[in-house]
């Protein structure tokens, strides 16, 4: 995720996505929903209405994968048009491949016009513009032919993951969106029989299936009634309250095939571990940035001061770029990273000193559901240095943040702090310093 700035991109691109929208966090779901076939309601004032929202995840014991998504919705005004006249969906091209398999428009007259998949623009994210080290993370944007209201649109996309981002394990997290009306929104997760996976949902039960050698989970819900403007307002600032402290409940569906915190730590470490071991290059400099420290204290300062204020901070999500960091070289020699990139060089930078660091691995937006391990619970990297009188917790990504000041969304939350072997650990609930008061 975005680190520190909370842009919303689920996990790696793997989450059903719905027009041009992301989705809204959902509050927990009810045992028993509503369908199409209940009591009529009267739809007339929406823009778009959803007949249908498929997303089938299929999971392979390797990490590989396939997602699709199917959507048949009504456009039912200009306002509509707008929304959905342009339809963009991301990917990471080192990661997978996306398949436009269908875009058609039915027109009220019984007319099927198709949009070619080949019609299809593939950009680069807008993140690219910031730091070209991220350019795998893309987007294919179609402009779906002859589009208006009244007409019925409907169109299906496919995700091969080739290239698995937890090799020999996979991991879902997601919610449901609310930002439409709904008439059907199902969710389908395919997974091996024989694989032990954790699973949470949050209200609504899936129904279980075996076909053959596979188990599919299977949710179906609807969103049958749209808040009033002053509802939504309140539910928008609710929500945006929730992102500033840290406290939006857990995603409605959450499944992992990670039996323990431990050994997604060990998958972590498999990443980093090459990356963060110094280079002449980095002893050297090291070495200047603490020429004038005298204790290990100051050394910490001096290095924590330099990646902070002098290695530009992009915000890209925990999951693209396949959540390995650069190597701490190419991040100092670039001026720029994302939070696992800045901890790495942090890190890196230490250890030239003897000094020892681990990566933690946090969530911004929520706290960690301690009962299902899985990277896609992150979002956030933050360090962990170690030292005689105890942890010192440090984020750099802010820039500007005093020596161990944490944004309060960190605070006393549990992190995943990948040392050997990875434990959960509490950070504290109140900074190491106090405020001075104003004088007056």
């Amino acid at each position: 995720m975005n680190c520190g700035k909370m842009a919303c991109v689920l996990v790696v691109l793997w989450s059903a996505l719905t027009v041009a929208q992301a989705p809204v966090p959902s509050p927990a779901l009810p045992q028993t929903t509503s369908t199409s076939t209940d009591s009529p309601k009267d739809y007339s004032k929406e823009s778009i209405v959803v007949e249908s929202s498929v997303g089938r995840f299929w999971f392979e014991n390797d990490g590989t994968g396939t997602r699709q998504l199917s959507v048949r919705m009504r456009i039912q005004s200009e306002a509509g048009v707008r929304q959905a006249g342009v339809l963009r969906l991301a990917y990471a091209s080192a990661l997978e491949a996306l398949h436009i398999e269908y875009v058609r428009v039915h027109k009220p007259d019984g007319t099927v016009i198709e949009t070619p998949a080949d019609g299809a623009q593939d950009i680069a994210s807008d993140v690219t513009q910031q730091a070209p080290t991220y350019s795998d993370v893309r987007e294919k944007h179609i402009p779906v032919k002859s589009l208006a209201a009244g007409d019925l649109l409907e169109y299906s996309a496919r995700w091969n993951l080739f290239k698995p981002v937890t090799p020999g394990h996979f991991s879902f997290a997601s919610d449901f969106d609310r930002s439409l009306i709904y008439l059907e929104q199902k969710l389908e997760i395919n997974v091996p029989r024989d694989r032990a996976v954790k699973l949470k949902s949050a209200g609504l039960k899936p129904v279980i299936t075996e076909q053959g050698a596979r188990r599919v989970y299977t949710w179906t819900t609807s969103q049958l009634e749209h808040p009033s403007d002053k509802d939504q307002k309140k539910q928008q600032a609710q929500q945006q309250r929730q992102v500033r402290t840290g406290t939006l409940p857990p995603p409605a569906v959450r499944l992992s095939s990670f039996q323990s915190w431990e050994e997604v730590g060990r998958w972590y470490d498999g990443l980093q571990k090459e990356r963060i071991e110094p280079t002449p290059e980095i002893q050297k400099r090291a070495a200047q940035l603490t020429r004038d420290a005298t204790t290990e204290n100051d050394k910490i300062r001096a290095l924590y001061d330099y990646v902070s204020l002098r290695v530009r901070y992009v915000g890209v999500d925990l999951g693209v770029s396949a959540f390995q960091p650069h190597s701490a070289e190419s991040v100092e020699g670039n001026g720029y990273g994302d939070c696992k990139d800045k901890h790495t060089l942090l890190a890196t930078l230490l250890a030239a000193e003897g000094i020892h660091a681990y990566a933690a691995l946090i969530n911004t937006q929520r706290d960690l559901d301690t009962d299902v391990p899985s990277p896609s619970q992150f979002n956030h990297v933050v360090t962990a240095v170690e030292t005689d009188k105890g942890i010192i917790w440090l984020d750099t990504t802010p820039e500007v943040a005093p020596f161990g000041w944490l944004l309060p969304p960190l605070r006393g939350k549990n992190a995943l702090v990948v040392s050997a072997p990875a434990v959960l650990k509490k950070i504290p609930d109140a900074p190491p310093f106090r405020r001075p008061k104003p004088s007056v």
